[in-house]
């Protein structure tokens, strides 16, 4: 893979995001499924074309790799694994809520490239330990779950971890969309949690393309189209 300059962001709903980077390499994090007893979807996921597949955790809404072409790897566990031009961290960690009390594992994802760095939260508890927190703290991109049911993450939470990472632009994600969410899913909007912020909020579109200088100087919500 060559250099690169820019970061394409494309928001495939949940907790879905495709990155590609110079159109040449591309990485999906948590691709989504129902389960025979759990019908949260009403669209599936489509097939995507991607080098690499990232899961933070085996549950049905962030691990369908059926969609994934028979040559894309999958990073699963923790490690590094890094070229040139790009270095990814997975650090492992416990669920959120009652998973995390059987402590089920979740992996925080750090991707570096573009001269740009990008935090994919997964369901993490929001206690997470000082060595991680170093690694991830001044991100510039956090994929960060919320919604109205404080399903994994109370409101009180997402502020002492906005306040401790500093991110410069929280992307939500794991909440209920119109677009692909079924009536059946019991997830909420983000509307609450959005009109308690006080950064601003953009509204962007489906995929964006960005680099360094498209990065703001202080935090900012980005909230993308799906």
């Amino acid at each position: 893979m060559d250099t690169p300059t820019d970061v394409k962001i494309q928001y495939y709903g949940h907790s879905c995001f495709l990155l590609s980077f110079n159109n040449d390499f591309k990485i999906l994090i948590d691709p989504y499924r129902n389960r025979a007893d759990r019908l949260w979807f009403k669209k599936m996921m489509p097939e995507v074309n991607c080098e690499l597949c990232l899961i933070t955790h085996a549950h049905f809404d962030h691990d369908e790799i059926h969609i994934l072409d028979e040559t894309t790897s999958i990073f699963r566990i923790s490690g590094t694994l890094a070229t040139d031009n790009l270095k990814i961290r997975a650090f492992q960690d416990i669920h959120a809520g009652r998973s995390g009390k059987l402590n089920f594992p979740n992996i925080i994802f750090k991707i570096e490239t573009a001269n740009m760095s990008f935090v994919h939260w997964g369901d993490n508890r929001p206690n997470i330990s000082e060595d991680i927190h170093e690694s991830i703290k001044d991100t510039d991109i956090l994929f960060l779950p919320s919604d109205d049911t404080r399903h994994l993450l109370s409101f009180e939470e997402i502020e002492e971890l906005i306040n401790k990472i500093r991110p410069k632009v929280i992307i939500p994600m794991h909440y209920f969309l119109d677009s692909i969410s079924h009536k059946e899913n019991s997830l909420l909007y983000i509307t609450e949690w959005l009109d308690s912020r006080v950064e601003p909020v953009k509204h962007v579109p489906n995929t964006i393309k960005l680099n360094k200088s498209h990065i703001p100087n202080s935090t900012e919500i980005w909230v993308m189209d799906c």
